[in-house]
């Protein structure tokens, strides 16, 4: 098996392939690299309509206000996707991507995989069953950021940052934890919180306190998951 097929089948959407599958969709993809800050995809940009899977680095998806301010809507890793919205209808891009880090990308060109699609209609289900998911995780955003107060926005952050990137364990005396490793920086965790780095310090030291949350070096480990989300 190649390298390209190997990393289609760490991602979700074409895990369920066969063999002779992820040979097809291999066929179809062109690699690119960008450059840390590098804008990958701009809002409204209706010129490329192509699914992009990170075969390695970070990007982060955003939204940007009138007054330039950006807010965070997801971070994505190796083995996961985006794009798919304008892949499916063909409409212009509805955030701003940019490279976290320097990182090598994997591009599928639309009209090639609306092909694939029509014939292995699993691939749409799979399809469809991610951008649920997606949209129901915006959904929750943005209820958060419309409703909650600023310490239940940054509570709101903090368990996505779970979600995404959280590894459950336990302590030597028995207690179930969350680490998050390599955790974002206050000002990423801000923007995402639609606050400012200064309140996301003075929320975090409060959780401290608490003892909901431990901040360890470059890992934050989440003690008292329950508490973030009452």
């Amino acid at each position: 098996m190649g390298l390209k097929n190997e990393l289609l089948r760490g991602v979700d959407l074409f895990s369920a392939l066969d063999d002779t599958q992820l040979d097809v969709m291999a066929a179809m993809v062109i690699e690119k690299s960008f450059r840390k800050g590098e804008i990958i995809l701009h809002e409204d940009d209706d010129s490329s309509q192509s699914l992009f899977i990170i075969a390695k680095g970070e990007v982060k998806v955003v939204l940007t206000a009138e007054d330039g301010r950006e807010a965070i809507l997801a971070s994505l890793k190796e083995g996961e996707f985006f794009g798919e919205m304008s892949l499916l209808d063909g409409e212009p891009r509805s955030a701003t991507v940019r490279a976290v880090e320097d990182s090598r990308l994997l591009t599928i060109r639309r009209e090639e995989f609306l092909n694939v699609m029509r014939k292995q209609p699993d691939l749409s289900l799979t399809l469809l069953g991610e951008m649920s998911r997606r949209l129901r995780k915006s959904n929750r955003q943005i209820s958060s950021l419309a409703l909650m107060r600023v310490y239940g926005r940054v509570a709101a952050t903090l368990l996505q940052l779970m979600e995404e990137r959280g590894i459950r364990t336990k302590t030597k005396d028995g207690k179930s934890i969350i680490i998050v490793k390599d955790k974002p920086t206050q000002q990423f965790i801000a923007d995402m919180s639609g606050t400012t780095r200064e309140t996301v310090s003075r929320v975090l030291n409060f959780f401290q306190k608490k003892g909901y949350i431990v901040l360890d070096g470059k890992d934050l480990l989440i003690l008292h998951e329950e508490e973030l989300k009452t």
